[in-house]
C-alpha cells in the first residue's frame, strides 16, 4: 500500500474531530484535501486544526477536485444515502458514518452507485475495532456455539447533542437511529446470520427532542439462538456490557474494551483506548487503516455495503416492530458468508 490518498471529509460537526484526527495522524495512508460544511466557519476551524489544504461549504466542489480520490461522510442520518450516492458517481470512494442510511432501500442505491462507479463503500462502525471486539471476533469458536446475546448500552444526555436531534422528520427512532446501529452491528457479527423475527418497544421520556430515547429489543435467529438488547439516552451511570452464553460458559465485553471468559480476563483495556469516542479515539485510527487497506484493494476489516445493507434490513425491522406494537417477520433473512473485507 504505497499510494496515500487524497481525502474530504463532509460534515465538520460533533463526530468529525475523531475522523479528522484518524487522517490527519496517519500522512503515510492519506493527505487531508478538503473539510466540507454547509457552515464555512466550522469548516475553517477544522481546516486550520487539522491541516486541510481548503476548507469548502459545497460539497460538490468537493467532489469536483481531482486530488480527492475519497471521502468521509459524517453528516446527519438522512443525508448520507444522497451524499455517498453522489460521491460514487463522481468516483470517489467513500466511508460513512453508521447508520449506513435511513433505510435499506437506500442502503442498497447507495451499494448500486458503488458498484457501478466501481468504488470502495464502507460503514464507519468504530467499536468493531477495538482489542476485544476483534478477539471475539476472530476466536469465538473456542467457547463453543452461542446461545444467546444481551446487550446494553445506556447513556445520559441532558439534552439534544444537534440540532437535528430536534426535527420529528429527522429524529424518529432516535436512540434506535444512533445505537441502534452500534449494537445491532455487533449482535449481526457474532450471530453470522440475520435475525428471524423482531419485536421492539420505544418510548420518549424527554420532550427536549423529537424521538425516542428508551428502547428494548429482543431477536431471535436460527438455531434457536436469542439476542436482547436494550438503549437508553437516560441512564446514569453510563453502562456499556455485553454477556455473551456460549456452550463452554459466559463471555462478558465491559465498555468494548475488556473481555473475559468465565471470569478469566482475556483482553484488558489498552492505555490508548481509553479517549471517548468524540476525542480523536483509537479506534478510528484503526478504523480508517482499515478503509485505507479496501481502497488498495488488500485483505481488511472494513465494514462492507453488503453487511451494511444487512444491518439496515435489520432496523427496518426494528422500527417497523417499533411502530405497529407487533413482531415483525424477515423475510429471505441471509446467512454471513466470509469475504476479505468482512469480520470474520
Amino acid at each position: 500500500m504505497s499510494r496515500v490518498t487524497g481525502i474530504a471529509v463532509i460534515g465538520c460537526g460533533r463526530i468529525s474531530r475523531s475522523h479528522l484526527a484518524a487522517v490527519s495522524s496517519q500522512p503515510e495512508l492519506a493527505r487531508l484535501i478538503a473539510t466540507v460544511d454547509s457552515d464555512i466557519g466550522l469548516a475553517l476551524d477544522a481546516a486550520k486544526r487539522y491541516g486541510a489544504q481548503v476548507a469548502l461549504d459545497s460539497v460538490t466542489d468537493a467532489l469536483a477536485r481531482d486530488d480527492v480520490d475519497a471521502v468521509v461522510i459524517c453528516l446527519p442520518n438522512h443525508l448520507h444515502a444522497p451524499v455517498a450516492i453522489e460521491a460514487a458517481r463522481a468516483g470517489k470512494h467513500v466511508l460513512v458514518e453508521k447508520p449506513m442510511a435511513d433505510n435499506a432501500a437506500d442502503a442498497r442505491r447507495m451499494a448500486e452507485a458503488a458498484r457501478e462507479g466501481q468504488v470502495v463503500l464502507a460503514v464507519a462502525q468504530c467499536r468493531r475495532h477495538f482489542r476485544a471486539i476483534r478477539y471475539l471476533a476472530e476466536h469465538h469458536a473456542q467457547f463453543g456455539r452461542l446461545i444467546s446475546a444481551q446487550v446494553s448500552l445506556g447513556v445520559y444526555w441532558a439534552e439534544a447533542q444537534a440540532a437535528w436531534w430536534r426535527e420529528a422528520d429527522k429524529a424518529s427512532g432516535l436512540v434506535v437511529a444512533l445505537n441502534g446501529p452500534h449494537v445491532l452491528d455487533f449482535v449481526q457479527m457474532v450471530m453470522g446470520d440475520d435475525p428471524l423475527r423482531v419485536h421492539a418497544e420505544a418510548v420518549r421520556r424527554n420532550d427536549f427532542w423529537a424521538g425516542e430515547d428508551e428502547a428494548m429489543m429482543l431477536l431471535a435467529y436460527p438455531h434457536k439462538r436469542l439476542a436482547s438488547v436494550h438503549l437508553s439516552f437516560n441512564q446514569k451511570p453510563v453502562e456499556n456490557r455485553k454477556v455473551l452464553v456460549f456452550e463452554r460458559g459466559t463471555a462478558v465485553i465491559d465498555n468494548d474494551t475488556q473481555l473475559t471468559f468465565n471470569g478469566e480476563m482475556l483482553v484488558r483495556q489498552g492505555d490508548d483506548e481509553q479517549r471517548h469516542y468524540l476525542d480523536e479515539a483509537v479506534e478510528f485510527q484503526r478504523q480508517f487503516r482499515e478503509f485505507a487497506l479496501a481502497i488498495a484493494g488488500e485483505p481488511n476489516h472494513s465494514v462492507s455495503a453488503e453487511e451494511g445493507i444487512r444491518l439496515m434490513r435489520t432496523l427496518d425491522a426494528v422500527h417497523e416492530a417499533m411502530r405497529s406494537g407487533r413482531t415483525v417477520e424477515l423475510e429471505g433473512a441471509v446467512k454471513d458468508t466470509e469475504s476479505a473485507d468482512a469480520v470474520p
